[in-house]
């Protein structure tokens, strides 16, 4: 039998290759600036090479070689699709909040994949005849269904709940930054798509499976689509996985306070009461709007709720309460609408008809093309370049 590497096989290696590399590399950069979300990438990386194994393996032979030698090789955990789950949303964490740490308690989520090794440990060390009874019994069929519907189950409310993480942390940044730029994370919201859509792509060709009776060669292609996966998050999470800035437990805890004026009821049922009188929140956005027009200190790049609050006499809290419900915006959209103004009137004074698009947005205190073009858009409804015309 002819156990050379195919090009099937090639390009299972390649992707497994590449992932072990940049999963090592992640690992070095971890230990070296202490950022959880490295490790976690670096294991999720790991653990999706190690699941192309049992194909690679199988196209080159290995199997065949295994029995021809009195050893066999089904049931053996080359795999654990239990860990994708807690990784992704860990992940997402780690990302999401400059104060995340590895904790005893997240050991927890380690109970299913652990369980996992022990029930195919435990089968693939038995003797080949009663394994091969059990798992064409029904006990055994039932088993590794159960396993595949538990974790189809599993992943997807891991997934959901990595979403909820991310959108969390999308609405509470408007809520503190000024320029949110690369805050807003889009390689994270690519992530989970990407993996979303294969966890669901996975489910249907497995259900398809059932009734087609696919060959060993069928499954190759959702293993290919797995690699394709693989050489997407090892080729761009290198690069992407920035650590973060934001303290997530304390923008929560101060965004849940400073709630828009309708959900003050609500509030108010809670314990408190509201932070300003209809009499005094007046007052206060006046002079507010006042210093935003005087002092324009919108057109520090770096503006965020903490320094603003620190102009205007206010702590962080009352800020953001009297912007959301005295001028009905996050503080994103509060600031930004001033920048947004100011372009407007410098696209029609002459002193600056010599400066490009960008070269104005800089001016009026964005930082970057995306987050511009994003807040004008927003704010006119056209694009920059369209409104300019």
């Amino acid at each position: 039998m002819d156990y050379a590497i195919n090009l099937r096989s090639l390009l299972l290696l390649i992707a497994m290759l590449q992932a072990l590399v940049i999963a090592g590399m992640l690992l070095f950069r971890g230990l070296r600036r202490r950022h959880p979300a490295d490790f976690l990438l670096s294991g999720l990386l790991f653990f999706l090479a190690c699941s192309l194994i049992e194909h690679f393996i199988g196209f080159m032979g290995v199997y065949d070689y295994a029995r021809e030698q009195g050893h066999d090789l089904t049931f053996f955990p080359f795999d654990n699709p239990f860990v994708y789950g807690p990784l992704i949303l860990l992940y997402t964490r780690a990302l999401t909040d400059e104060q995340f740490r590895l904790e005893k308690q997240q050991l927890l989520h380690a109970i299913l994949p652990v369980a996992h090794y022990v029930i195919h440990f435990s089968i693939w060390a038995l003797p080949d005849a009663p394994k091969f009874a059990f798992l064409d019994s029904k006990p055994g069929y039932f088993l590794q269904t159960g396993l595949d519907v538990l974790f189809y189950l599993i992943t997807a409310w891991y997934l959901w709940q990595s979403f909820m993480r991310y959108n969390t942390y999308r609405r509470l940044i408007v809520q503190e930054y000024s320029n949110t730029g690369q805050m807003t994370l889009q390689w994270l919201r690519i992530f989970l798509y990407a993996f979303s859509a294969y966890l669901i792509f996975d489910f249907f060709f497995n259900l398809a499976g059932q009734f087609l009776a696919l060959w060993y060669t069928g499954w190759y292609w959702l293993n290919l689509t797995r690699a394709l996966l693989l050489y997407y998050l090892a080729a761009t999470g290198w690069s992407y996985t920035e650590k973060s800035g934001v303290q997530f437990t304390q923008l929560e805890k101060r965004t849940s306070v400073a709630l828009p004026e309708n959900e003050l009821e609500a509030v108010a049922q809670a314990n408190s009461k509201p932070l300003f009188t209809p009499a005094e929140l007046e007052l206060r956005r006046t002079a507010l709007a006042a210093y935003m027009e005087s002092a324009q200190p919108w057109l520090d790049p770096e503006l965020n709720l903490t320094s603003l609050a620190g102009q205007s006499g206010l702590n962080a809290v009352q800020l953001s309460y009297l912007i959301n419900n005295a001028f009905g915006q996050n503080f994103n959209d509060f600031v930004n609408t001033y920048r947004v103004e100011a372009v407007k009137q410098k696209l029609e004074a002459p002193e600056f008809q010599h400066y490009s698009l960008l070269a104005i947005a800089f001016e009026s205190g964005f930082n970057s093309k995306a987050t511009f073009n994003r807040a004008f858009k927003k704010m006119t409804g056209n694009a920059p370049s369209r409104y300019q015309k």
